[in-house]
């Protein structure tokens, strides 16, 4: 037997909870772990994120610098605050807010109108891909000429207390390792990442916590993500999050960008699911919502690749250039607009934001 909804959500982290939030009527919301398992990333966004939904209660703790550490220097930037939060409790409440039902299940393939998976076939006349880099939503799909660039990191946490946002910069001796140590609290999420796909990385983890004399690493997770933006839609769905290479190269940061365009995406959708507008409609606006940012990402590519190459030296000369006033207020301008936490909400709106004009 066939189960119809009026929306399927593939995937039940960052994106696709945050689109489903948006969607009124009956949802239905799929994923392989359950809600709040499977964290990958180190949990940091701009706090305007969290206080534009209404979800300060998950944050672990508050950061008003960031600092780039190169071999021999440290340099301070100041741009906007950031914070850790509780992965878990983040989703489980997030999701309490839907009010959609859920189905523990992997996703074997999805396209407009119909998504198969290992617990049966369920069909809505709207799906929104969220799944991740590796979703089967692409299997037998016309695919992007331009695919997504994956890259890959881990992390692992360790009791610690301390101050700021914490980034080193690795030798540039073959693919360059990028480092974080990012406090929350009573621990800290040590970890690193590669732009060049290079997954092999735990002696790299190993080395990394004990030169920060935080003792052997413990559990480790992590995966791919992706660093390129693609077309946010495909066979007839809106694709949000990895699904459509929507982190931000340079920062790595795929959360804000994830439920940005997860909210965007619902709310579109949720007019379709009105009757407001037809699903084509929906799909264009959406994809020029999408593109509007897309010089953004185009730029953050472009330096991702120079800064993957770019000896030590300069690449601290590189840090203090950017954290001059005037070019520091142009980069965060920039950095901030490219998915807006101001498009954030805490309610389910009755109508979506302007998603044509990139703002101010």
């Amino acid at each position: 037997m066939v189960e119809r909804y009026d929306a399927i959500v593939c995937g039940g982290s960052f994106g696709g909870l945050a689109a489903a939030h948006q969607i009124g009527g009956r949802v239905l919301i799929i994923d392989r772990l359950a809600i709040g398992d499977g964290e990958t990333s180190a949990s940091a966004v701009p706090l305007a994120c969290l206080e534009n939904m209404d979800m300060s209660d998950c944050i672990d703790q508050v950061h008003e610098h960031m600092y780039i550490h190169t071999r021999h220097h440290v340099q301070r930037l100041t741009f906007f605050p950031f914070c850790t939060f509780n992965y878990r409790a983040f989703c489980e409440e997030l999701f309490s807010r839907t009010g959609a039902d859920y189905v523990q299940a992997r996703i074997t393939r999805a396209r407009a109108g119909r998504v198969e998976t290992t617990a049966g076939i369920f069909e809505a006349p709207i799906v929104i891909d969220s799944a991740g880099w590796r979703t089967a939503a692409g299997k037998g799909a016309e695919r992007s000429a331009r695919s997504p660039r994956k890259s890959f990191g881990i992390e692992s946490r360790q009791s610690f207390r301390g101050e700021g946002l914490h980034f080193y910069v690795g030798p540039s001796r073959g693919p360059r390792r990028f480092y974080w140590a990012f406090p929350a609290g009573d621990h800290v999420r040590a970890g690193l990442a590669t732009y060049s796909g290079h997954s092999d990385l735990s002696a790299d983890l190993d080395t990394f916590c004990s030169e920060l004399s935080l003792g052997s690493p413990g559990p480790i997770h992590g995966g791919f993500f992706t660093s390129r933006l693609t077309d946010p839609v495909r066979d007839g769905m809106f694709l949000v999050g990895d699904s459509a290479g929507m982190c931000l190269p340079v920062s790595g940061e795929g959360i804000r960008p994830a439920l940005v365009f997860g909210q965007v995406a619902g709310r579109l959708a949720d007019r379709v699911r009105a009757g407001e507008m037809r699903l084509d409609e929906a799909l264009s606006s959406y994809r020029a919502f999408v593109n509007s940012r897309a010089k953004g990402y185009r730029l953050l590519e472009r330096l991702q690749t120079v800064l993957n190459v770019l000896p030590d030296p300069l690449f601290a000369t590189f840090a203090q250039l950017v954290s001059s006033r005037r070019a520091l207020a142009y980069a965060v301008r920039g950095y901030w607009n490219v998915a807006s936490p101001d498009l954030l909400t805490a309610v389910r709106t009755p109508e979506p934001l302007p998603v044509t004009a990139v703002p101010a």
